[in-house]
């Protein structure tokens, strides 16, 4: 029956793969749109908080992509590629975005974007190996590190969420410049 929709068992798994990121970047789309968020630290924000909500699912991409890199389906790998595209890009904008906006300073997007992928990559390798690995304290962890690269001040609501302000500028006698927090709460 599967030889009925598939020609092969390769694109069987090739489908597979390409089903499991399409949903994904469909929660991820429906959570993270940049025009349902007040600026792009949240967007971001968001885009983390769903990788710890799917992180069980992600941990399945992730480990599909390391078994198929080369080994079992070659042509696998395209799909995976075009996620990590697609995931750089929209870091990419929401970065830019922000720099545009005035409330990160002047980085490198691609640089923050692959930053920022890599390290979602790492949280869910990591909560393979160990399992008591804290995904979530990880992540709140990250978050204060790429506000402060950013320079992007976290504040605390009264309910305790993360809502976020563009960090105070210090007046110099040719321009503003960034003051980096010494601490983020």
């Amino acid at each position: 029956m599967i030889y009925y929709h598939y020609k092969d068992k390769q694109e069987l798994f090739q489908a597979a793969i390409e089903t499991a990121i399409d949903a994904a970047f469909a929660l991820f789309t429906a959570h993270c749109s940049s025009g349902a968020n007040e600026n792009p630290a949240d967007a971001i924000d968001k885009w983390l908080d769903v990788h710890v909500e799917l992180s069980a699912r992600l941990r399945k991409v992730l480990k599909i992509s390391l078994d198929c890199k080369d080994v079992i389906v070659p042509d696998a790998n395209e799909p995976i590629k075009r996620y990590y595209r697609h995931e750089n890009e929209i870091l990419q904008d929401l970065i830019r975005e922000g720099m545009r906006r005035g409330i990160f300073k002047k980085v490198d997007p691609r640089v923050v974007a692959t930053m920022i992928s890599t390290m979602l990559d790492g949280v869910m390798a990591r909560s393979f190996i160990f399992e008591d690995f804290n995904v979530v304290a990880t992540v709140q962890e990250f978050k204060k590190s790429l506000w402060q690269h950013l320079g992007y001040q976290a504040t605390q609501s009264a309910n305790g969420q993360g809502a976020r302000a563009p960090a105070k500028r210090k007046k110099s006698a040719n321009e503003s410049k960034l003051l980096y927090p010494t601490e983020i709460n």
